[in-house]
């Protein structure tokens, strides 16, 4: 699946899309709050698969990732995150969280940002990061398909 951002131009000003994909419910919600306080919007899908239909099933391009490592099922965050960008047809910027940092694999994106992080993240520094990482994102989407 190649994306169209269902969106206004970014000389419009939309906002940007991120697409989060955690286990924890409440800590998903809790991070959706703080970001469409910040005019963020978010998509939420508690694994791998959940993300990867989500995306199917709608008309969306997202400008950046944020990825639990250890999710359940058979993709871990690396995992999901290869093959959501598989899917778009394009790398995304991508934040991983984890409580065990130490346990992380690098996921095979090249060309993609990449920001590993530990639990619990300074809510203001994720609202800092997702805006730029959200801005280069759109950035590598129009200049991938050239």
């Amino acid at each position: 699946m190649s994306c169209v951002p269902a969106r206004a131009p970014e000389s419009q000003a939309a906002a940007p899309l991120v697409l989060h994909v955690e286990d924890d419910a409440e800590l998903a919600a809790g991070v959706t709050q703080l970001l469409r306080t910040y005019g963020i919007a978010t998509i939420t899908a508690g694994d791998g698969a959940a993300a990867l239909e989500r995306l199917a099933c709608r008309d969306v391009c997202p400008d950046v990732l944020i990825m639990d490592v250890d999710l359940p099922g058979e993709l871990d965050g690396a995992d999901a995150a290869q093959e959501i960008c598989h899917a778009l047809g394009h790398v995304v910027p991508t934040i991983f969280l984890s409580g065990r940092l130490s346990d992380v694999g690098l996921p095979w994106l090249p060309g993609a940002p990449l920001l590993f992080v530990a639990k619990p993240i300074d809510p203001e520094v994720l609202v800092k990061v997702v805006a730029s990482f959200a801005d280069l994102g759109r950035f590598l989407r129009t200049h991938s398909h050239r």
